[in-house]
């Protein structure tokens, strides 16, 4: 019994050693680690507006963005609007906006990614921040052959291997990851609506609006995955 004790105390003992040790090893770290993801985020913002010299963050009300993509059939059990950036170019003057969302319906979890708009509202550029999806099927979403397709010059949402049927800007789905592919289209979508609104509130380029027509025209969950 004595030998049990003794057991369990050491045990304990180097139970709560091991979780200083992590603590103080998280203390440390966390500083650089946001720091790097700051790198990071700011990369993202360069890569997807071009044109812009300098970011600022905009204080959005969430709850807005909430209800506004909740017309267009998409809820924080989808996407979360993560954050809006004004991007400014070397006189000053808007050069575009940078909505960054969470997709929460990828095959291996939660995507993240940002989408830069033009002044115009047209997709600049998506950059992915996080993802972790299949190796050579999911995964493909990173790179710029699928990327490429959300930037077009047309207005509307985006549909995954669009019908006739069906209304919006088409989006081939990756082989074997449909699921993938919809998690990133829902999220793009996400995104431009919210650039839309952002457009109209916090810059003199008119009244844009997003139609009814565009709403029927989300993506949804549907097809066959292999992935």
């Amino acid at each position: 019994m004595k030998e049990l004790i003794k057991n369990a105390l050491v045990l304990c003992g180097i139970t709560v050693v091991a979780g200083i040790l992590l603590g103080a090893v998280y203390e440390i770290t966390k500083e650089p680690r946001e720091r790097q993801q700051e790198i990071s985020k700011t990369n993202a913002y360069r890569e997807v507006l071009k044109e812009a010299a300098e970011f600022k963050d905009i204080d959005i009300d969430s709850d807005i963005i909430k209800k506004l993509l909740k017309e267009y059939g998409i809820t924080e059990q989808n996407v979360v609007v993560d954050s809006c950036v004004t991007g400014l170019n070397k006189n000053g003057e808007i050069a575009g906006y940078i909505v960054s969302v969470t997709s929460k319906e990828g095959y291996g979890g939660n995507i993240s990614f940002s989408v830069g708009f033009s002044s115009e509202g047209n997709i600049t550029g998506v950059s992915v921040l996080s993802i972790s999806e299949t190796a050579g099927l999911g995964m493909n979403a990173k790179e710029e052959e699928f990327l490429s397709q959300y930037k077009v010059p047309e207005d509307g949402l985006f549909v995954v291997n669009k019908t006739e049927s069906e209304e919006g800007i088409n989006i081939d789905a990756i082989s074997g990851a449909t699921i993938t592919t919809n998690a990133m289209t829902k999220g793009v979508n996400a995104a431009k609506i919210t650039a839309i609104y952002l457009l109209t509130e916090y810059s003199d380029s008119g009244d844009t609006e997003v139609t009814e027509s565009e709403n029927e025209s989300v993506a949804t969950e549907g097809g066959e995955v292999s992935e």
